[in-house]
C-alpha cells in the first residue's frame, strides 16, 4: 500500500514528466557532445565529465520537483500550489461549461436507391471547412465527424463521445435539379432543440444555402465574428454548383484505387475544371488521380508530369491547399526524391492536421528510411482520422514485423479481421478490400476463407493489373503456384512492366525456379 501512496504522491507533485524531459534533454546532449567534441579531437575526460555532471543533475532535478511547483504564478512551493490546482480545476470546470464546440453530423442522403452519398457527404464538410475559420467557435474534424455516419445513438450520447455541445445534423435531396436540405442544431448538454430550418431551391442555390446555415449556427450561438470570419463563412471553393458536383462525384471514386476508377475519377475533375478553370481543389484532386495512377498501374513517366502541373495549377489558385502539397508529395515519392516528398507531405500536414494522405505519405517515407517506429505512428494516424482507408493496416503489418514487435503485430491484424467484414457489408465492391481482407484471413490460418475473398476480389475486377498481380502474391505465398503464375501472367498481358519489381518480390521467391515464372521474362 506504502508504494502505491507514494507512487500517487509522486505524481500529485508532478516528478514524472519532468524527470522523462530531464532524461530526454540529457540524452540528446550526449548524442551532439559525442559528435562536437570527436570533431575537435577533445580529450576524453571532457565526455566524462559530462556525464558525470548530468548524472548528479539527474537526483537534483527530482529533488526540485519534489519541493517545487511551476504555476502560472510563478515558482511555488507544492504544498502552496495545491491552491493555485483547485483554482486551475476551477477554471476547467468554467471552461467545460462554456463549451463551445460542435460537430457536424454527416448529412443523409436521401435521393433514389441509386444515388450514393457523394453529395450529402460534399455537403457536411464544406459546411465543416466554412466553420472551421471561427477563432470562437471549435470544430470537430470533418474525418472525426464522419466516423457517426447511420450512428444509432442519441444526442446527448454522441455529444459525450465527441465531447461536443453542440450537434448539427440534417438531411439533404434532390431530384431533378431541385435541391431540399433541412438542418437542426442541438444542445446535446441540455437535449435541446436550438432551431430547426427547411431551405428548398435549384443546385444552383447549394452555395448561398451553406452560407445561410453557417451564419443560423453563429446567430444562434451568440458569437461575435470579425470581418475576415464573416468573409470565410461566404468563401467557396467554386461558385459551380456543376462543377462542384462533378468535383464530389471524383472524390467518391478517387481512393478505390482501380485503374478504371481511378481513369473515371480524373475524367470527373477535367469536367469540373472545364467548367471552372481556377478550381483549386479540382487541380489537387487530379494531381492525385495521375500520381496514383503512375504508382499502381503505369508507370508511364507522363502521369507524373501531369500530377506535378496539377498540384502547382492548385497552388496558384489556393496556396494553402494542403491536398496540393500532400498529391506533390506522392509525386516526389515516385521520383524517388525523398527529401521533396517528406517536405511536402509535413507542408500538407501543416495547412491541415487531419490531412489522412499526407500522414500515409510521411509514414511510407519513414518506412523507406527504416524509421519504422515514426511510421507507425503516422499510419495509426491514418486510421484514426479515416479508418475506410485500408491500405494502412497492410503498412503497419509491414513496419511491425520489422520493427520484430510481435505483440502490435499480431494486435493489428486482429484489427484488421474485426474491420473488413463490415466495411465489405457497405462496400461489397471494393475488389482490394476483399484482397487485403484475404492476406488478413492467411495470416490467421484461416486458408478456405482467404481463399473464398480473394475469388471474391478478382472476380469483381478480373482486368485490372494491381488486382492480378496481388492474386498472384496471395497465391504464391499459399504454395498454390500454377494460379499464382496465372494470375501474374494476367497482370503482366494487363500492363504490369515492373519486371525489376517482380524478381525482387519476397512474396513471390517461391516461383524463382519454375519455367514458366522464367518464361515470362524471357518472353518480355
Amino acid at each position: 500500500m506504502k508504494i502505491k501512496e507514494y507512487i500517487a504522491e509522486l505524481k500529485r507533485r508532478n516528478v514524472f514528466r519532468p524527470a522523462i524531459a530531464y532524461l530526454v534533454v540529457a540524452w540528446l546532449i550526449v548524442q551532439v557532445a559525442d559528435i562536437v567534441l570527436s570533431t575537435f579531437d577533445a580529450p576524453s575526460y571532457v565526455m566524462k565529465t559530462l556525464m558525470v555532471v548530468l548524472i548528479i543533475g539527474f537526483p537534483l532535478n527530482l529533488i526540485f520537483t519534489w519541493v517545487y511547483d511551476i504555476t502560472p504564478r510563478g515558482i511555488k512551493k507544492t504544498k502552496e500550489a495545491e491552491t493555485v490546482e483547485s483554482v486551475r480545476s476551477n477554471s476547467s470546470v468554467l471552461t467545460k461549461k462554456n463549451n463551445r464546440k460542435l460537430a457536424v453530423l454527416p448529412f443523409r442522403n436521401l435521393g433514389t436507391a441509386e444515388d450514393s452519398d457523394y453529395f450529402s457527404d460534399g455537403l457536411t464538410e464544406e459546411i465543416i471547412i466554412r466553420l472551421s475559420g471561427i477563432r470562437d467557435l471549435e470544430i470537430a474534424s470533418r474525418n472525426t465527424s464522419m466516423q457517426y455516419k447511420d450512428s444509432q445513438l442519441d444526442v446527448v450520447s454522441l455529444g459525450r463521445e465527441l465531447n461536443a455541445r453542440y450537434l448539427l445534423h440534417g438531411a439533404v435531396r434532390r431530384n431533378n435539379g431541385d435541391l431540399r436540405i433541412s438542418t437542426e442544431l442541438i444542445d446535446a448538454k441540455n437535449d435541446a432543440e436550438l432551431w430547426a430550418e427547411i431551405y428548398s431551391g435549384k443546385m444552383a442555390d447549394v452555395f448561398e444555402i451553406q452560407e445561410k446555415v453557417s451564419k443560423q449556427i453563429v446567430e444562434s450561438l451568440q458569437l461575435t465574428i470579425s470581418q475576415k470570419e464573416k468573409a470565410a463563412l461566404k468563401r467557396s471553393s467554386t461558385m459551380n454548383s456543376e462543377a462542384f458536383d462533378a468535383y464530389l462525384r471524383a472524390r467518391e471514386f478517387l481512393f478505390r484505387y482501380t485503374k478504371s476508377y481511378l481513369l473515371l475519377s480524373a475524367d470527373l475533375f477535367q469536367k469540373a475544371l472545364d467548367l471552372d478553370p481556377k478550381y483549386a481543389a479540382a487541380y489537387a484532386g487530379m494531381s492525385e488521380a495521375y500520381a496514383m495512377l503512375y504508382e499502381t498501374h503505369d508507370k508511364v513517366p507522363m502521369w507524373l508530369e501531369r500530377a506535378e502541373q496539377s498540384a502547382l495549377k492548385a497552388l496558384i489558385y489556393d496556396p494553402g491547399s494542403s491536398e496540393a502539397y500532400s498529391a506533390l508529395g506522392l509525386v516526389y515519392y515516385n521520383r524517388n526524391s525523398l527529401d521533396e516528398a517528406l517536405l511536402s507531405a509535413q507542408k500538407a500536414i501543416s495547412f491541415d492536421p487531419d490531412n489522412f494522405f499526407a500522414y500515409w505519405i510521411r509514414g511510407r517515407l519513414y518506412r523507406m528510411q527504416d524509421r519504422d517506429s515514426e511510421a507507425v505512428i503516422d499510419f495509426n494516424r491514418v486510421l484514426e482520422l479515416n479508418p475506410d482507408f485500408h491500405s494502412a493496416y497492410g503498412d503497419l503489418q509491414m513496419s511491425y514485423e520489422k520493427l520484430k514487435d510481435k505483440e502490435m503485430l499480431e494486435d493489428t491484424i486482429q484489427r484488421a479481421a474485426l474491420f473488413y467484414p463490415n466495411y465489405l457489408l457497405h462496400e461489397p465492391e471494393d475488389a482490394r478490400a476483399h484482397q487485403f481482407y484475404a492476406f488478413t484471413l492467411q495470416r490467421l490460418g484461416r486458408r478456405k476463407e482467404a481463399e473464398e475473398e480473394m475469388r471474391k476480389g478478382t472476380e469483381i475486377n478480373p482486368n485490372d493489373l494491381i488486382i492480378m498481380y496481388n492474386a498472384a502474391c496471395f497465391y504464391a505465398l499459399i504454395g498454390d503456384k500454377v494460379n499464382s503464375i496465372r494470375h501474374l501472367k494476367r497482370a503482366i498481358d494487363n500492363g504490369f512492366r515492373n519486371f525489376e519489381y517482380i524478381k525482387h518480390d519476397p512474396d513471390l521467391y517461391c516461383l524463382k525456379e519454375e519455367p514458366d515464372f522464367i518464361a515470362l521474362f524471357q518472353e518480355e
